[in-house]
């Protein structure tokens, strides 16, 4: 049959060896359209400097949330390969070459065979099945297998993980994908925050780095009993952890330390504008025997958002009478007084004071 007999063309299925889950793919556009639009802005930053650090910042933000949501569907936090001559059936005494490899993910492992060229009779063999870490549907997709037919090594591979390892790698996996889509979230609210308040952008930039700290501990642990190995006839299958452990380890790292020092850094400036702003705000008014000879106010300039002192002198012009000291203490809250009114006022009292001395006399 073909396509000049009415018949669509077939062609042989080719099997290869999944790297990622194929749901990741609407995250990572997701991750780079919001990457690609916050890049846009930066030609309209002024400064090459500041459009350089904002071109920085986002480069970063889009490689931490791009690694992040790769390793937690990633397939290669565990992985074993070898090259052995084994059984092609069950039962059977026809041996083959083929090289064998298993790679365990969050949510499901990979087993894949591929037969040696130069050691194969008819055609190159490639099996590459998947099967899931929920102990409720292994059963079913182990029954699938049998029933397709799939070659031996593939079935005792499947057949050995639910015997040994299968729980332990369930209860593994779904600790840390919640802990990975965790840190995910403190990546979302990190962005977000250091375009309102960096110190709080960058506590949740330390908090992300310890989500995922945290989220290879579980991984890890697994390493703590018996190595996991599964035997054939001529070879050992012997795991190893891969790189999306490492990946996220050291992503880990980067943003913890990155978020501890933008702390520090953050806590120190907002603790020296602290120490830069008074408490408490002074009127003083001097009045010479020459009269007012100097107004000086201290004041808060809050308008800015920033915690400056501002000084503003006047010079008034002499009045009558007594030498007197005034000093007016005023808070924040209180209504701002003119010069020219205090003084006014201390020529008023001054005059009632002297129409009754003369009513006296």
């Amino acid at each position: 049959m073909g396509l000049l007999d009415g018949w669509p063309p077939f062609y042989p299925e080719f099997r290869t060896g999944t790297l990622l889950a194929s749901e990741i793919l609407p995250y990572v556009i997701v991750v780079l359209v919001v990457g690609l639009a916050f890049l846009a802005v930066a030609p309209g930053i002024r400064g090459k400097t500041e459009r350089l650090r904002y071109c920085l910042q986002v480069i970063f933000a889009v490689l931490v949330g791009g690694i992040i949501i790769t390793c937690t569907y990633g397939q290669h936090w565990d992985m074993a390969s070898v090259s052995t001559v084994t059984a092609y059936k069950a039962r059977s005494a026809a041996h083959i070459l083929a090289e064998i490899s298993v790679q365990i993910g969050l949510k499901s492992f990979n087993v894949t065979m591929t037969g040696v060229p130069g050691n194969q009779s008819s055609e190159r063999l490639q099996y590459s099945e998947r099967y899931t870490l929920d102990l409720r549907e292994f059963s079913h997709d182990l029954h699938t297998s049998h029933m397709a037919g799939v070659p031996y090594p593939v079935i005792k591979v499947a057949e050995d993980m639910a015997l040994t390892k299968l729980a332990e790698y369930s209860a593994t996996g779904h600790y840390t994908m919640m802990l990975m889509w965790l840190s995910f979230s403190m990546w979302v609210l990190t962005g977000l925050l250091f375009s309102l308040v960096r110190r709080y952008g960058a506590y949740c930039l330390l908090l992300t780095g310890l989500t995922l700290l945290l989220a290879v501990v579980p991984v890890a642990t697994t390493r703590l009993g018996p190595a996991h190995v599964i035997h054939f006839p001529n070879a050992t299958l012997r795991f190893s952890l891969e790189w999306c452990f490492w990946t996220a380890l050291v992503t880990g790292c980067v943003c913890t330390s990155s978020g501890l020092v933008f702390s520090i850094v953050e806590l120190s400036k907002h603790s020296r504008d602290l120490e830069s702003s008074p408490n408490q705000e002074e009127v003083k008014v001097d009045c010479g025997s020459s009269g007012v000879t100097n107004l000086a106010f201290e004041t808060d300039d809050l308008s800015t958002g920033d915690m400056t002192t501002s000084k503003i002198k006047a010079g008034l012009d002499s009045v009558e009478e007594k030498p007197q000291h005034c000093t007016v203490d005023k808070r924040p809250s209180q209504t701002f007084m003119a010069g020219s009114d205090v003084c006014g006022q201390i020529e008023e009292e001054d005059t009632e004071k002297d129409d009754d001395e003369d009513t006296q006399l």
